[in-house]
């Protein structure tokens, strides 16, 4: 696309010589010598919206195997619990284990020094024998010392304590049922748990540990980790992906070792562990139970023999994250309701929780494996005070993302128009949204005060909307001309000293030329034949004669056609100038009151002071895929340039 302008006004000098200028908008310049000056025009100063958008896929860590992976290639492709395992944990060996008692620290209790136990059979605490439904409380006091008191049971009068030299609290038969478990009291609910209790000490706080046979402890964690009634989808294929979770978890909790006390933990740092039962209601289920009883004593080993510490998680998103085991495709996934998930984070909540002050852009490395880049290794979230680099993780589990997996939406820019007042040390002068995505900005003196000011040209709708000045409040003034497919230009096309718009017309090579902007359906219309196809138009006063001309630029040949009247037949004055890529821009670089022209690439604009003659000036505003302005912003009788960005 492209923008053209033109523009009269007085000059500084107050001497009453009329100039004229021209200004077009898109792409590139090239030019020969001189006077080079770099300094280009800011990235937007903050998040252009208030809201960020991210897509992302997938559902935790996903390292090792993805449950509803492993559920997806059950039901949707009738894989076996070993094809599952052999899939995600590529290069392990199922073996057969005796495996004994598991320690498992129960995060509840930490630090609360004492605990509250009952059940409906016999049992011992601290080694002192509690009937059939009674409770006890023990209470940790320091190493091997522990203050016992009895009561009938959960919530009835306690006895006066003794002390005690154990933390132990023990089942006095085998547990048939639930109401001869262990059940813990704390408050008006009730946990139960297999195995036995002890109350310990260790890493800086009390500690409650429940010893339990290790298909005991998978009772509890199976059902907690994959739905139970997966072992009725289609037809039963389903228990496929429950025997497959058990023998994941049998072999992660078999590999533990992780403190001095206890050997896992009931969170999701190890595995979800709620115990048999709450309040009296089974957490464990025949449906996991019998995915347990099905694949007893088989785990995953190394080469070594050892067992492995086989991670999983909820939704891969489609591909595993690699690791300890190597990352592969998960086709089965596509079941999970997390395969793909979006959310909104306003810009201030990521700004914040990085530190980066206000949020101005976030890019990211990613994995290469899968959609959008895959994982993400590393982001760059850059802010006005400070750029933190993090991983992938690092940022999910900051801003509480469900996996790392994510891509960060290019945001919606406001359309937006940079200025400068200089060609020598261009900095911003005024930077103002106008318009939307698609129209096409374009800067003329439209009030004949002598700056220039911007608009855009809405092709959809053959309407210019301009103001006559940068100020926010400025009038917004519209113009019907043209049809959809037109480009904009303006100029002062009859000489009194105020600029007015006009289109040029690709289909047929024509420019529609208005001297008022206040159009009736009385207006006329100049219209001159100039160009051919692929000509992109520019204007401008180029005999210096105080009215503007229009002018094209042919990319193909990389040459200027301008002609100086408005006369049918006038003669074309040709002149080449730049590269392949050249977007042409036009003005009075130098304020001797007659237009000439340049060019725009990348963001390099290159200038000529006179027709044909070599470039005078060089100068770097802008970025990459801007489209270029010109026009005389602080009345001082040159022109200078500008941009407009993300139209």
């Amino acid at each position: 696309m492209f923008r053209t302008r033109s523009l009269s006004r007085t000059t500084s000098s107050g001497n009453g010589r009329r100039r004229r200028a021209v200004a077009a908008v898109v792409g590139g310049v090239l030019a020969c010598t001189t006077l080079a000056v770099v300094s280009p025009a800011p990235a937007a100063a903050s998040w252009p919206n208030g809201q960020v958008s991210i897509t992302g896929h997938g559902h935790g860590h996903g390292r090792g195997m993805g449950q509803w992976g492993a559920f997806g290639y059950a039901t949707n492709y009738s894989w076996t619990h070993t094809q599952i395992l052999g899939h995600f944990y590529r290069g392990a060996t199922l073996a057969t284990r005796s495996l004994g008692t598991l320690s498992v620290d129960l995060s509840a209790f930490i630090g609360k020094n004492q605990v509250v136990v009952t059940s409906g059979s016999a049992f011992t605490a601290g080694g002192v024998a509690i009937p059939a439904g009674g409770a006890a409380l023990l209470r940790y006091v320091s190493t091997n010392s522990y203050q016992l008191a009895t009561s009938p049971g959960c919530g009835k009068p306690w006895s006066a304590t003794r002390p005690v030299t154990s933390g132990a609290i023990r089942s006095s038969v085998p547990p048939s049922s639930l109401s001869s478990m262990l059940s813990i009291c704390s408050g008006s609910s009730t946990r139960t748990y297999r195995g036995s209790l002890s109350l310990t000490y260790g890493g800086g706080a009390s500690r409650l540990v429940n010893l339990v046979a290790m298909d005991d402890y998978l009772r509890g964690v199976v059902p907690r980790e994959s739905p139970a009634y997966w072992g009725d989808a289609a037809g039963g294929k389903g228990m496929a992906a429950l025997q497959a979770q058990a023998v994941a978890a049998r072999s992660y909790s078999a590999a533990q070792n992780r403190y001095s006390w206890a050997r896992t933990c009931d969170t999701e740092s190890c595995q979800v562990y709620g115990g048999a039962a709450l309040d009296g209601v089974l957490i464990e289920d025949p449906r996991t139970n019998t995915a347990i009883s099905s694949t007893a004593g088989k785990v995953l080993t190394n080469s070594s023999g050892a067992v492995m510490s086989a991670e999983f998680s909820a939704s891969t998103g489609g591909w595993t994250a690699g690791g300890t085991f190597p990352a592969v495709q998960d086709l089965g996934d596509t079941v999970s309701p997390n395969h793909n998930w979006s959310i909104s984070i306003p810009a201030t909540t990521i700004g914040n929780a990085f530190g980066v002050g206000t949020l101005q852009s976030i890019s990211t490395t990613g994995n290469g494996l899968g959609a959008d880049g895959g994982r993400v290794l590393s982001a760059v979230i850059k802010g006005s005070s400070r750029s933190v680099t993090v991983t992938g993780n690092q940022f999910r589990t900051t801003l509480g993302l469900k996996s790392d997996w994510f891509k960060v939406a290019k945001p919606l820019t406001a359309p937006t128009m940079y200025v400068t007042n200089s060609l020598s040390s261009p900095t911003t002068a005024v930077a103002r949204a106008f318009g939307i995505k698609g129209d096409q900005p374009f800067a003329c003196d439209f009030n004949g005060d002598g700056t220039d000011s911007g608009g855009v040209y809405r092709s959809s709708t053959a309407t210019f909307y301009y103001r006559d000045s940068f100020a926010a409040d400025a009038t917004l003034h519209q113009v019907r001309l043209g049809a959809p497919g037109d480009r904009p230009v303006c100029g002062d096309w009859d000489g009194n000293g105020t600029d007015t718009v006009g289109v040029y017309r690709p289909s047929n090579s024509m420019f529609y030329l208005l001297n008022t902007n206040n159009r009736t359906s009385s207006s006329p219309l100049t219209q001159v034949l100039l160009g051919g196809a692929g000509a992109i138009p520019v204007a401008g006063d180029w005999n210096g004669n105080k009215a503007a001309t229009p002018g094209v630029y042919d990319p193909k040949t990389t040459t200027f056609y301008l002609v100086n009247t408005l006369a049918p037949g006038s003669p074309r004055l040709r002149y080449q100038f730049g590269l392949a890529g050249t977007v042409p821009v036009a003005g009075d670089w130098d304020g001797n009151g007659s237009d000439s022209y340049g060019g725009y690439q990348g963001n390099l604009f290159s200038m000529v002071n006179v027709l044909g003659g070599p470039v005078a000036a060089r100068t770097r505003y802008g970025l990459a895929g801007d489209r270029p302005l010109a026009g005389d912003w602080n009345h001082d009788g040159k022109d200078t340039v500008g941009v407009g960005r993300d139209y």
